[in-house]
């Protein structure tokens, strides 16, 4: 893990020391900074909201105006709106931290015209959800309760799922699904799943005659109804390396549902999710034996309720940006300009670091 990886999945408190705490940086975002904006300042709504918002440090300002590029401390690339290398900008300081964003998996990082070694030797700093990124921004992280601060995080005290919950879990099981294509036959257990269950699986989105009305927005509005059921498929649509999104922070543990999880490898889950807290596909020899456990689970709530235990000693911050959620991604790059080591770093190859046929599995 990179210095901020592990203080993100230690106690918030044990904060990092800061380089030069009188020092303010400038963090510019290259050229898609106001599209950008939608998610992580606005949290596609008609409001703004502070980047620094519960940020350990208060020393940044952002710009998305390309004439700052040369007075900057930081710019970032988001890659995926990127067409080419060949359109990065000139540099013209070599104490500037150039920052590659990559929010997707490396199966969906570049166009079919791209190769990561066309970015090789152009960027300083990663900015993934890996913890092992110089920026890491996962969708989201599991902290011990002993560690929080309740006066930022007023709701985590209530015993919800102990009280009320059940009468909340009217249903078994949804899926969310808008994007069809995948690089693992996501779509293919799901209708597997649809096979066995029948109406008790409930797919809502664009694919596979799923129900595109009940909530119609995706990720920029919040979908209620998904708290009435028991579980989530938690599917990605690539199974890579800590690839662990919002299907399973949100869909899932926001709506006290527990998460069926096909994605990150399940050693990725054990080290990054709570204890006991969801089911994964790895762990069943077909969607037949899942759906048996589903029924064990379905009919003795006593046994379904040891997989909420978990919130009684943890908790699960959503800093992703969608439904409404508060992104850190700003946060998280000021404080890396705050407490990374100053030392000059670049990677030279950046397929030692994002490489899809290495940390990935493609089922097609």
């Amino acid at each position: 893990m990179s210095l901020l990886g592990k203080w993100l999945l230690a106690p918030e408190k044990s904060l990092p020391p800061a380089n030069n705490p009188k020092e303010n940086y400038l963090i510019l975002i290259w050229q898609h900074g106001k599209h950008l904006a939608n998610r992580h300042i606005k949290r596609f709504s008609n409001k703004m909201y502070s980047p620094w918002e519960n940020c350990s440090v208060q020393n940044c300002i952002l710009s998305y105006e390309d004439k700052d590029l040369h007075q900057a401390h930081a710019v970032i690339f988001h890659v995926q709106f990127m067409l080419h290398a060949s359109n990065m900008p000139l540099r013209s300081r070599v104490d500037q931290r150039w920052i590659i964003l990559m929010d997707e998996s490396p199966m969906y990082l570049l166009s079919s015209s791209q190769e990561t070694s066309n970015y090789d030797g152009l960027f300083n700093w990663t900015m993934t959800y890996r913890m092992n990124s110089d920026v890491p921004v996962p969708y989201g992280r599991t902290l011990k309760k002993e560690s929080i601060n309740f006066q930022y995080y007023p709701w985590i005290s209530k015993p919800f799922w102990k009280t009320n919950m059940m009468s909340s879990k009217t249903k078994l099981l949804a899926v969310m699904i808008s994007h069809c294509d995948s690089k693992n036959q996501r779509l293919k257990y799901v209708e597997a799943l649809k096979s066995l269950l029948q109406d008790r699986l409930e797919i809502i989105g664009h694919c596979m005659n799923g129900n595109s009305t009940v909530c119609p927005y995706h990720f920029t509005k919040d979908c209620s109804v998904l708290s009435s059921y028991k579980f989530y498929l938690s599917f990605e649509n690539s199974n890579c390396r800590e690839y662990i999104t919002e299907k399973v922070f949100w869909n899932a543990f926001h709506k006290y549902a527990v998460p069926i999880i096909m994605g990150a490898p399940l050693e990725d889950c054990q080290r990054l999710l709570p204890p006991s807290s969801y089911l994964h596909v790895d762990n069943f020899h077909n969607a037949n034996m899942l759906v048996k456990y589903l029924h064990y689970l379905d009919r003795d709530n006593e046994r379904y309720l040891k997989y909420h235990e978990w919130r009684d000693n943890y908790i699960l911050l959503n800093e992703h940006g969608y439904f409404g959620s508060a992104s850190k991604h700003y946060c998280r790059v000021c404080e890396a300009l705050n407490y990374n080591p100053n030392t000059v770093k670049v990677y030279k190859k950046l397929d030692n670091f994002w490489n899809k046929d290495r940390d990935c599995i493609s089922l097609l």
